[in-house]
């Protein structure tokens, strides 16, 4: 009889400290977190045009909206430059040819660029954008993963003008992080397609 009291009394003692443990025990809260990644936003600017950006005869085949961050950064051929946006330490490499019977050529090397980066990407699909009334057809190209170049695309005329550009962010490439910034450059993109304007030769 007294050695089932003490065992009554050990196992009560026993569920007494497990309860009180539990009571006093620090909270998951306390535990070490997973690092996170600080919000990126662009900035709410009105879109203004490359030419109003670039100045007085800095481009001169073609125009196209822009955001209300970028900056233009001449480079050394008529029509080529940077879109700088410092908010994200991106930008957007353009590039224009003529075109002069060598369109094929140019948009395979447009393919092969973007392409080039599907290397490290983890898969990589293509947008096609036609508006024959502007006389713009275009490709992005969005590689997923974490490519260097997550954003590229191409439009044309299809008889005298081309553009090539390439987005570029400063940063490590990692596509979770940097994923708001891609996004960003992806309509970037959709803004140009839809506000190119060709100068006629």
């Amino acid at each position: 009889m007294a050695s089932k009291r003490t065992w009554l009394i050990s196992l009560s003692a026993l569920l007494g400290l497990s309860i009180l443990a539990v009571l006093l025990w620090p909270s998951s809260d306390t535990l070490p977190k997973r690092a996170g990644y600080i919000r990126i936003e662009a900035p709410a600017l009105e879109p203004t045009s490359l030419a109003a950006i670039a100045g007085p005869g800095a481009v001169q085949n073609f125009n196209l909206a822009v955001h209300g961050s970028a900056q233009w950064e001449r480079k050394g051929e008529q029509d080529w430059g940077d879109l700088v946006y410092p908010w994200c330490r991106g930008r957007m490499q353009l590039t224009y040819k003529p075109v002069n019977g060598n369109l094929g050529t140019l948009i395979d090397d447009a393919h092969t660029l973007a392409y080039k980066h599907s290397v490290v990407a983890d898969g990589i699909s293509q947008k096609l954008y036609v508006n024959p009334e502007k006389k713009v057809y275009g490709i992005l190209f969005k590689l997923q993963g974490n490519a260097a170049s997550p954003i590229q695309f191409f439009a044309t005329d299809s008889t005298s003008h081309f553009i090539r550009g390439a987005a570029y962010v400063f940063a490590e490439p990692n596509a979770d992080s940097l994923a708001p910034v891609n996004a960003f450059f992806e309509s970037e993109v959709v803004r140009f397609f839809e506000s190119l304007e060709w100068e006629e030769s």
